[in-house]
């Protein structure tokens, strides 16, 4: 067989697996960009529920304005509906808004101090904060407030102060009576119950507990929602700064002067912000 012949018999053996590897002439790659469908526009008379279900939507699509618009809607038919407030949050987050994410958050703990999701996100968001606090000497009560306080409602306080109560109430009359009969029998009369001992202690426990969460749920808060923004010795343009307040940082609010607010920071720092710098957190009508 000539080498001319060998080389047509190779050509032909390969040709239908070159022809397959080979696309065809006519086809083009294409790509298909879809576009998220148009929301629905707010109006007066959207619901709670359909404001709700729109902003879950637009969150899941990334959408995170349009879930802040919604968000928002909802909120102001529910205003401290603490899911709401959470999808807020985490919106304001997801929109770079960390001022306002932590606001809200704050707000949704207030309202339920059991909603974990709201908990789990404040941790994240403040973790990502550049200034987390200044120097300042902590307080014994901030201490309190953010171990115990602040990890339940004022109505989980009220519950345990019945519950000891209740026990402390049955263990004493059980001793009282007990007691009373072995002095009418003239017998030696039995030792006080440590156990009722114990519940007495933890009922004065929980009796202040409760006091201080009733007290703390009356101080007004308010969290930073500018970037950064400078305390000042008196109200007004142009007064000395004595320090600086970051966003996401939680204050006491002391004083109102028409746009103006006198703040504290704990640890004793007080000084005058712009009340657009603010966002109340907790207590009705802080300003």
């Amino acid at each position: 067989m000539s080498v001319a012949v060998k080389l047509l018999f190779s050509f032909l053996i390969l040709l239908p697996f070159v022809w397959a590897e080979s696309p065809a002439p006519t086809q083009v790659a294409t790509t298909v960009v879809e576009h998220p469908a148009e929301m629905p526009k707010i109006t007066e008379n959207m619901t709670f529920e359909e404001s709700f279900r729109l902003g879950t939507k637009s969150y899941q699509g990334k959408q995170f304005e349009d879930a802040i618009a919604y968000f928002n809607k909802a909120l102001g038919l529910h205003p401290d509906n603490p899911e709401v407030l959470t999808n807020l949050g985490l919106s304001y987050f997801q929109s770079g808004k960390s001022g306002l994410s932590i606001a809200m958050l704050r707000r949704a703990l207030s309202a339920d101090p059991a909603q974990e999701t709201a908990r789990a996100a404040l941790k994240f968001v403040l973790s990502k904060l550049e200034v987390k606090e200044i120097p300042h000497q902590i307080e014994t009560y901030e201490r309190l407030r953010s171990s115990v306080l602040n990890s339940a409602s004022l109505a989980s306080f009220h519950f345990l102060l019945a519950l000891f109560l209740f026990c402390c109430g049955a263990i004493w009359l059980r001793f009282l009576g007990r007691r009373r009969k072995a002095l009418a029998l003239e017998e030696a009369p039995p030792g006080p119950p440590v156990v009722g001992i114990i519940f007495l202690i933890g009922f004065f426990v929980i009796f202040s507990l409760t006091v201080l969460k009733s007290y703390d749920l009356k101080v007004p808060r308010a969290t930073i929602i500018a970037d950064k923004v400078g305390a000042q010795i008196a109200p007004g343009e142009g007064q000395t700064a004595l320090f600086d307040l970051y966003t996401g940082f939680e204050v006491i609010i002391r004083n109102s002067a028409n746009d103006w607010i006198q703040i504290s920071y704990p640890g004793g720092l007080t000084g005058w912000v712009k009340k657009e710098s603010l966002m109340a957190t907790s207590s009705k009508n802080a300003f």
